[in-house]
């Protein structure tokens, strides 16, 4: 008896051993740490105001940048984070709500603590807005989370004491090392920089800025969480029934801003995420005390604006306005309709053939006529259909006669629209301006 009862000691301190060891190999096992399916542990969730939606910068020819919102460009009260939420589903259900709500002033970086099973978890991160309002409660599904529009009032000038509202949906796999889960929340508006130089000649008043195709405050006219595409980058998330007009934003009330000449204004607003519709692209006009100064900025790879954006733009105001004059020179030449507003230059074709446009260049504040420019490129920007010669709206696409100065190019059958960029130099600056072509 004694013998079997130290062969069984025996066994036992060996299979403890034995245990010790497995363990030191594979420090990642649950059972390793006393946890085993279905134990939580204790998570530390770390929350971070994102800094942009995303992950790279980009520039235009036009200057126009996406920038990182952190502190340095976050200067303004309200853009930051007042309270927040986290809302953990594993299983396909809610497990827990966390909230924190003793902010003593806003912060880009808080934490909350937390209990999450091993394995795959799905973080619903929010900052200044409360379960309350999104009526989220244990009970709610992670379907009726993501199905949820927000109310964004994102074109103003001034935030709202709550501070600007953001969400964020983040799956982490929990183990038994990842003690702290890092996570951000995405601002659901934009942010607009306007940096201005005065290059006209002449002192004068910016009075407004008015920017296209702004998806309008109004109920429901978000998704609750942000959309992103296959690079990770976030891209508008609206809700299909969502309006949209021109944001107009008044700049030093009646009489406007002075800007003398070579002097420079800065000026900030917020805008809801939007999408261009016609033209294709966002257009920035800007009134003044000496009429509408229209200029078209290249945002084409940006016919979009998302949550949390920063945009930040140049504009060089300069006195001069671009005008193109149709041509009639054979009896199946082809005259485009032209429609402008401000400096804003359409031309709808209704039938296919050849058709020339002349090119004038005139000084704004007189309307004389300019012969001391210089024409430096035409590219096209986007077209649909995609394509060159033969695929898109041309057969053959249009080039600068430099002796008539005039863009010459022949328009097919096939329906859609392009947008070029013409750049055009006088006394030492690079202009570029928009031109669409539609076919219908």
């Amino acid at each position: 008896m004694t013998h079997a009862k130290n062969i069984f000691t025996y066994m036992l301190a060996l299979f403890s051993t034995l245990a010790i060891v497995g363990c030191s190999f594979e420090e990642d096992h649950a059972d390793c740490q006393g946890k085993g399916e279905g134990e939580k542990m204790q998570v530390e969730l770390r929350l971070t105001a994102s800094a942009n939606s995303l992950t790279r910068s980009c520039s235009t020819s036009d200057g126009v940048t996406r920038a990182s919102w952190v502190d340095t460009n976050a200067a303004r009260e309200g853009e930051m984070m007042h309270n927040c939420f986290v809302v953990i589903v594993q299983n396909g259900k809610i497990q827990d709500i966390v909230e924190k709500n003793d902010f003593t002033e806003e912060v880009e970086q808080t934490s909350l603590k937390a209990k999450a099973e091993l394995g795959n978890a799905t973080f619903y991160s929010f900052a200044n807005i409360t379960p309350a309002e999104l009526g989220i409660t244990m009970t709610t599904t992670p379907a009726e989370i993501e199905s949820k529009y927000y109310k964004v009032e994102g074109n103003t000038q001034t935030l709202s004491t709550k501070g600007i509202p953001m969400s964020n949906k983040q799956t982490v796999n929990i183990t038994s090392k990842k003690q702290q889960v890092d996570l951000e929340v995405i601002r659901m508006m934009a942010k607009v920089e306007l940096n201005f130089t005065n290059d006209t000649g002449y002192d004068l008043s910016i009075k407004s800025v008015k920017l296209t195709d702004i998806t309008d405050n109004a109920a429901n006219n978000v998704s609750l969480l942000p959309m992103k595409d296959a690079s990770g980058n976030v891209v508008p998330n609206l809700n299909a029934s969502a309006t949209y007009k021109d944001y107009t934003v008044s700049i030093g009330g009646t009489s406007g801003t002075q800007v003398k000449n070579g002097g420079t204004l800065r000026t900030t607003f917020y805008v809801n995420e939007s999408v261009a519709r016609n033209p294709k692209y966002f257009v920035l006009s800007i009134n003044t005390d000496k009429g509408t100064v229209t200029n078209r900025i290249a945002m084409t790879e940006w016919s979009k604006i998302a949550r949390n954006d920063y945009l930040v733009i140049p504009v060089k105001l300069v006195d001069y306005r671009i005008e193109l004059e149709p041509q009639v020179f054979t009896a199946i030449g082809v005259i485009p309709e032209l429609k402008y507003d401000g400096d804003r230059i359409t031309a709808t074709f209704k039938s296919y053939g050849e058709f020339h446009l002349k090119l004038h260049v005139y000084k704004r504040s007189d309307n004389t006529e300019l012969n001391n420019w210089t024409f430096k490129s035409i590219r096209t920007l986007e077209a649909d259909p995609a394509g060159g010669e033969g695929t898109s709206i041309y057969d053959e696409a249009p080039y600068f006669d430099k002796r008539t100065k005039t863009f010459e190019g022949y328009i097919s059958p096939r329906k859609g629209y392009a947008i070029h960029e013409i750049n055009v130099e006088i006394n030492g600056v690079t202009i570029p301006y928009r031109l669409q072509i539609n076919k219908e």
